[in-house]
């Protein structure tokens, strides 16, 4: 842990020295207010066929802290990295005459295909629902859009997205994940799953004092596939028709193959 917190400490020093100067400085009575900054440790991820999950280590900084609060543990932070938004459909299956049948569906117009929290402490110790609401923080109060007017079936639908994603791996609170390892130096650390989607991933930390929302900023992470795969990945998605006829093309040209090297005479 303590070479964790030293290479935070050099990126920290390296991108926001004139942010720790100012906070070593003498504070007037009328002092400027709390604010945080972070950096994430590295700007793009690489995924090839090998990659099964990675840490990714955000780092950040307390200035103008009250001292006083700072010792009683008053300030918490809450920091979020959210995947890239598409529309998706949940559908609900039921069983009938023993076949499995789409009963219903729900369409949601923006869903983060990866969201995790991780906090300081527990969740309900740091801020009211009230302010978890408005801000949209934490898997209870995602503004997950539903296209229905069925308040009751929109809540169901949510519920079951939801579920899927953590069965997913893909949404996660992580209580305790954000820790200080010193007075104004705090780090937190994301375990990302071997399914982590491609795309822009955006990271926001939040800060509280006294359970009341301070302020929020906000850093990037932009994760790619390897140069072939992802070539591959970008025609499957932008062609799926043509992708469907290559990949049986394929099968049948390997299957040919196959038997024209491994038919007996």
């Amino acid at each position: 842990m303590k070479t964790v917190y030293a290479a935070l400490l050099f990126y920290l020093t390296l991108f926001l020295a004139p942010g720790l100067a100012k906070a070593d400085a003498p504070v007037e009575n009328a002092g400027p207010k709390e604010n945080i900054q972070i950096i994430v440790t590295t700007n793009a991820i690489t995924l090839d066929t090998n990659f099964a999950g990675r840490n990714v280590y955000i780092a950040g900084v307390l200035e103008n802290a009250d001292p006083q609060l700072r010792r009683q543990g008053r300030y918490d932070i809450i920091v979020v990295m959210e995947g890239p938004v598409r529309p998706m459909i949940m559908r609900e299956k039921k069983r009938k005459l023993g076949v499995w049948v789409n009963a219903d569906a729900l369409a949601f117009t923006a869903v983060p295909q990866s969201y995790a929290m991780a906090t300081t402490r527990e969740i309900r110790d740091i801020t009211s629902p009230i302010n978890y609401k408005r801000l949209g923080l934490g898997l209870e109060y995602l503004p997950l859009r539903a296209e229905s007017d069925d308040e009751e079936k929109a809540k169901l639908f949510r519920q079951e997205l939801i579920k899927l994603k953590l069965h997913q791996h893909l949404y996660s609170e992580n209580i305790g994940a954000v820790t200080f390892g010193s007075a104004s130096l705090f780090s937190a650390n994301f375990k990302l799953p071997a399914n982590i989607p491609v795309g822009h991933h955006t990271i926001h930390a939040y800060l509280f004092r006294d359970g009341e929302f301070v302020e929020t900023v906000t850093t990037e992470l932009e994760i790619v596939k390897a140069h072939t795969a992802y070539a591959i990945y970008r025609f499957a998605q932008d062609n799926p028709v043509y992708y469907g006829f290559v990949a049986v093309f394929v099968a049948i040209f390997t299957g040919i193959l196959g038997r024209l090297i491994f038919r007996k005479d």
